[in-house]
């Protein structure tokens, strides 16, 4: 007899969750130097814990406003994902800012994907880094070539309006849409109003060629050190004495 990997759930009707997938995708989501969750990254034994403390439950929500991440982790948490549906979960997915590079697998796990009218996404060919000889990159170019072809393209093409060949063209390109444009290519809703949501800093955009110019912005805006004038009021009160 094979043995099973997950139970039929007796689901909750009408019981919902919300998850918010606000960070980079990665690992490992505790600070370096406090040991600390960082609660500007989506790491993966967290993100499985909060799955697991779900409960039964007929609905998941997942918020997105994430640059990307870490391209395994995204098709494990995507692994993870399936399990709940194979159980008679309903997943809904939303974009309430940007979801870029790997985020976009875990977006298409969505029943129903939703974007707001200045949500935006974006797709490209996965980037890794690697070392060694020649025979070394090949390896590594094979990797990124099947991540690609056996991981992004049938997720995508799931959702898709348009063939693998002009799905692959604006991978290639790495093309940045805004919600009407993803509605051109993958079967999403536009929801009718707008959603207000930081931009996610990451280093991550250092790794993007065509990031628009409008993000690029504010991005720049989010960087800019923070003066704290009531600290100056004070040191300057204290001077005076």
């Amino acid at each position: 007899m094979k043995k099973k990997f997950y139970e039929i759930k007796n689901i909750i009707p009408n019981s919902s969750a919300d998850l918010y997938f606000y960070g980079e995708i990665v690992t490992d989501d505790k600070d370096w130097w406090t040991g600390e969750k960082d609660e500007n990254l989506i790491g993966l034994q967290s993100f499985k814990e909060e799955l697991n403390n779900l409960g039964n439950i007929s609905d998941l929500n997942i918020y997105m406003n994430t640059p990307g991440g870490e391209v395994f982790v995204a098709t494990t948490i995507c692994s993870m994902l399936q399990r709940l549906k194979d159980t008679g979960t309903k997943i809904h997915t939303y974009v309430d800012g940007l979801c870029a590079s790997a985020g976009t697998f875990i977006l298409m796990m969505g029943d129903d994907i939703n974007l707001y009218e200045n949500s935006m996404i974006m797709i490209h060919k996965p980037i890794g880094y690697c070392e060694g000889n020649a025979i070394d990159f090949q390896k590594y170019i094979d990797l990124l070539d099947t991540v690609e072809n056996s991981t992004m393209i049938p997720l995508y093409m799931k959702k898709s309006k348009v063939d693998e060949e002009k799905l692959k063209e604006l991978i290639n390109e790495e093309s940045w849409l805004g919600a009407k444009e993803t509605a051109e290519i993958f079967n999403i809703n536009v929801l009718e109003e707008q959603k207000q949501v930081a931009a996610c800093a990451s280093d991550l955009f250092n790794n993007y060629k065509n990031v628009p110019k409008n993000l690029k912005n504010m991005l720049e805006k989010a960087k800019e050190p923070k003066f704290d004038y009531s600290n100056y009021e004070k040191r300057l009160l204290t001077i005076k004495k």
